[in-house]
């Protein structure tokens, strides 16, 4: 059979330019340590390959939220540490008011210095971030969170909770609101006499604290309210007293003297009146309010002379009491904060890991066997030289050759 001349100059053409494309393609994967440089590569692992990369490239945004979340947590953590710090200098000050050897000059000392201790607390609430947004504020983030009316500082924020994206099903609160740290602090539960017969104080705070949360009530007012009936002794005696509840159930009794206290349930109760006479005392209301107006009201005391005795010893009470509730408060937000980041800490742990596997699949199907990778690019490069001196000879085919 004839073979024209320009079909073996083609064909010639045709497989140095294949052997140029196999070299090529070998010395690629080679310099970039990719095996499957294109779908038609190898379609299913490919695919598989994609899917993989789909995956690392999650995690790694996961694991950036969590890092961009735990610097987040840290800075509000160092802001209540801040405020912790503060809270038990201001209860130092509050335990030293009470000596008996302290005249107006050191309350006014004190008071400036607590003074300070408000004003510095008083930034750290209002404290923004990188950003400029107001750290403690919610979603209200554009707006200062506590304002001072010039009595009071009241918190003007909401009580939203943002949540950050950290993994496929997780999301992290990446939020401290006020109301969440420094709102709602409890104050000292507290009794009234409800005439100038009868004054009656918290003596023993636990006693009457539990006293208090087994028989105040919300829904009926009048129950808080106990009667005190007094007596004259017979031939001399004791004066006598008896204490009933609302319902007329008798609660305790016992003898008394008049002007000086007796104790009931914690309480120590003052009667004035002569016997004979019905007094009675209620207990109070419960109150919240937040630690910066639990500083104000007991700067306040420091620096009127007219505070003294045992009002002066009840409102330094109502302080340290005020104080450790704020305390206890900071404390539960700084656990909850740091509970959030041990969890961070666990997930990205688990997210390193799997990335770890996950990369050594993608390396099983995507990346070059160097072994095999070298050994097809020699092979190719034979080929090629191989085609080369094949073209050469058919080059040389010709009929003017032998003429």
């Amino acid at each position: 059979m004839r073979v024209a001349t320009m079909s073996l100059y083609n064909t010639s053409m045709n497989g140095i330019l294949q052997s140029q494309q196999q070299v090529e393609k070998a010395n690629t994967q080679l310099v970039t340590n990719k095996r499957l440089l294109q779908a038609g590569d190898g379609p299913a692992d490919m695919s598989k390959k994609m899917a993989i990369d789909t995956d690392i490239n999650q995690n790694d945004q996961y694991q950036n939220n969590g890092v961009s979340l735990e610097n987040t947590l840290s800075f509000q953590e160092n802001i209540l540490n801040s405020m912790h710090d503060s809270a038990l200098r201001a209860r130092v000050l509050g335990v030293q008011s009470g000596d008996g050897l302290n005249g107006m000059n050191e309350r006014r000392s004190m008071a400036k210095e607590l003074e300070q201790i408000r004003g510095q607390m008083a930034d750290l609430v209002n404290t923004r971030d990188a950003n400029g947004d107001y750290v403690f504020a919610g979603f209200q983030s554009q707006i200062q969170p506590y304002v001072f009316d010039g009595q009071r500082y009241h918190y003007v924020g909401d009580n939203g909770n943002s949540r950050l994206k950290v993994g496929a099903s997780v999301y992290v609160q990446n939020n401290t609101t006020g109301k969440d740290a420094f709102e709602n602090v409890s104050l000292r539960r507290r009794v009234k006499g409800d005439s100038d017969g009868i004054y009656a104080y918290v003596s023993e705070q636990k006693t009457y604290d539990t006293f208090y949360k087994n028989n105040y009530s919300d829904v009926t007012p009048d129950a808080n309210t106990y009667t005190v009936s007094t007596s004259s002794g017979s031939n001399g005696g004791p004066n006598s007293y008896t204490i009933t509840n609302s319902d007329g159930k008798e609660l305790a009794s016992g003898n008394y003297e008049v002007g000086k206290p007796f104790l009931f349930k914690g309480l120590k109760i003052k009667l004035s009146s002569d016997p004979g006479t019905t007094e009675s005392f209620t207990l109070q209301k419960p109150e919240k309010d937040n630690i910066l107006n639990i500083l104000g009201r007991f700067i306040d005391v420091l620096r009127d002379p007219n505070i003294e005795g045992q009002d002066y010893d009840q409102a330094q009470e109502d302080f340290l009491v005020g104080i450790d509730h704020s305390t206890e408060k900071l404390n539960l937000t700084m656990g909850s904060i740091g509970a959030r980041e041990n969890g961070l800490d666990s997930l990205g742990n688990a997210q390193s890991a799997i990335n770890i596997i996950n990369k050594k699949s993608r390396a099983s199907l995507g990346e070059v066997d160097f072994s095999k990778a070298v050994t097809s690019l020699s092979k190719a490069e034979l080929a090629l030289n191989t085609s080369y001196a094949a073209y050469s000879k058919i080059s040389k085919m010709t009929l003017f050759n032998y003429i």
